[in-house]
């Protein structure tokens, strides 16, 4: 779990994705994820889609990992979380926002609450 005291204007819009990771990557998967990034480039106010993609973008060789971070540069957004997010030592719980978005103080705490088994 992923926290962080986010430096936006007066309205902002927060978008929580879950991918589950008992699927397997598909390539329908990134094509409607970049459909809602054509959709919350739209927007005018900050946004910040967050939660668990259940990608290993820690592995830089993962070809799944490669492609989202492709798609996120293609929309001018970045992906703000640099530690494991599981107990398997890997990233897959993401924040997400423009490049012009600051985040600050982004900590990684210890899951209380879980919605899968790592």
């Amino acid at each position: 779990m992923a926290t962080c005291p986010l430096e936006v204007g007066s309205h902002f819009l927060l978008l929580g994705i879950y991918r589950p990771g008992s699927q397997a990557v598909t390539s329908a998967f990134f094509d409607e994820l970049s459909s809602v990034f054509e959709r919350l480039a739209t927007y005018r106010c900050d946004m910040v889609v967050c939660r668990d993609f259940n990608i290993h973008v820690d592995q830089t060789q993962d070809v799944h990992a490669e492609r989202l971070s492709q798609l996120l540069q293609s929309f001018d957004c970045g992906q703000h979380v640099s530690e494991p997010t599981n107990t398997a030592g890997h990233t897959l719980d993401l924040v997400i926002t423009r490049t012009d978005t600051s985040i600050g103080n982004l900590r990684v705490g210890d899951m209380v609450i879980a919605d899968a088994r790592y």
